[in-house]
C-alpha cells in the first residue's frame, strides 16, 4: 500500500471517529435523560385527603396503617409513590396476602364478603357455647398439642357472645381498607375502585360500631383469634398503635368524631356489590379483547 493510500485510510478513519463520538455521547446522553423522565413520570404524587368523610373512612382501617407508621391522610399511604416504594409494596403484599395481581386482590375482597375470619369465629364461637364446662375443658385437652387451635377456641369462647352480631367486622373489613389503599398504591385498582368501596365498608362498620375505640378492639380480638404464631411474636405493637390512636390528638380517631356524617348525595352500594360489578367490569373488557 503505497503512503498516499495509507494516509487517505487514516484520515477517512479519523473522519469516523470524529463523526461517530460526539454522536455516541450525544445518544447516550438522550438516554439518560429519558431514563429520569421516565422515573419522575412513574413516581405518582398525592395530594392529602382533605375531605374529612374519606379522612373518616381512612382512619377505619387505621390500625395497620398506625403499626407501620404510614401518614394516614394520603390513599397510597404516601405523599410520592416512587417506583422503589411502589415495588417495595409489591413485595409485602405478596409476602403477607399473597397478592400478586388484580385478580388476587379481588379474590381477597370477595372472602372478605363471603365471611373472612369471622365466619370461622362465629362456628367456632357458637360450637362451644353450646358445651358445658366439662365438655369445654374436654374439648382443649383434645387440641393441647394444637397451640393455634387452641388459641382459636380460647377467643371464640372468651368473645363470641359478647361480641354478638358484631363478630369480628371490624377486623376483617379493617384489612378490607388497608387492600383497597395497597391495592390502589401497587396499581392494582383505580383511585375511584378504592374510594367507591371504602366508602362503603366505612358506613357498615360506622353503623356496626359504637366508637373508634369499640373498632380498635375488636381489630385486636380478630387478630388474636387469627394467630397464635404472630400475637407471640408482636401482638404488643398492634397494642401500641391501639393506644397511639386513641391518645395522639392528630390521629384520625381524635381528629374525627366517631358518628361524622357519612351520607353522600350518590348512593353507594354495599361492599360485595361493588367488588361484583368490578369484576362484571372486568369479564366484559376480557371479553371484548379476546381474553
Amino acid at each position: 500500500m503505497s503512503a498516499k493510500i495509507k494516509i487517505y485510510h487514516v484520515a477517512v478513519l479519523l473522519g469516523v471517529l470524529i463523526v461517530v463520538s460526539p454522536a455516541g455521547e450525544s445518544k447516550n446522553q438522550k438516554q439518560e435523560e429519558k431514563t429520569e423522565q421516565n422515573e419522575k413520570t412513574e413516581a405518582r404524587e398525592q395530594k392529602p385527603v382533605t375531605d374529612p368523610k374519606k379522612a373518616w373512612a381512612l382512619g377505619a382501617g387505621a390500625m395497620l396503617t398506625e403499626r407501620n407508621h404510614w401518614p394516614h391522610d394520603y390513599l397510597g399511604f404516601y405523599p410520592v409513590l416512587t417506583e422503589m416504594r411502589i415495588e417495595e409494596m409489591k413485595e409485602l403484599f405478596d409476602r403477607w396476602w399473597g397478592i400478586n395481581s388484580r385478580e388476587d386482590l379481588f379474590k381477597d375482597l370477595v372472602w372478605i364478603d363471603n365471611g373472612g375470619h369471622r365466619k370461622k369465629f362465629e362456628k367456632v364461637g357458637a360450637y362451644v357455647e353450646s358445651l358445658s364446662e366439662d365438655e369445654y375443658q374436654q374439648f382443649l385437652t383434645r387440641f393441647q398439642n394444637n397451640k393455634e387451635k387452641l388459641q382459636e377456641i380460647k377467643i371464640a369462647k372468651k368473645y363470641y357472645a359478647r361480641l354478638g352480631d358484631k363478630g369480628l367486622l371490624g377486623w376483617d373489613y379493617s384489612r378490607d381498607i388497608y387492600l383497597c389503599r395497597s391495592g390502589y398504591a401497587v396499581g392494582y385498582i383505580s383511585e375511584e375502585e378504592a374510594w367507591q368501596r371504602i366508602m362503603a365498608v366505612a358506613k357498615m362498620l360506622q353503623k356496626k360500631f359504637d366508637s373508634w375505640e369499640d373498632l380498635g378492639r375488636n381489630y385486636l380480638i380478630g387478630r388474636q383469634f387469627w394467630s397464635y404464631k404472630y400475637t407471640k411474636e408482636g401482638h404488643y405493637k398492634y397494642q401500641d398503635a391501639f393506644q397511639r390512636l386513641l391518645d395522639i390528638p392528630t390521629s384520625p380517631w381524635n381528629k374525627y368524631p366517631w358518628d361524622l356524617d357519612l351520607t353522600e348525595p350518590v348512593k353507594i352500594n354495599e361492599p360485595n356489590q361493588i367488588t361484583i360489578a368490578l369484576l362484571k367490569n372486568d369479564n366484559q373488557i376480557d371479553k371484548q379483547q379476546g381474553r
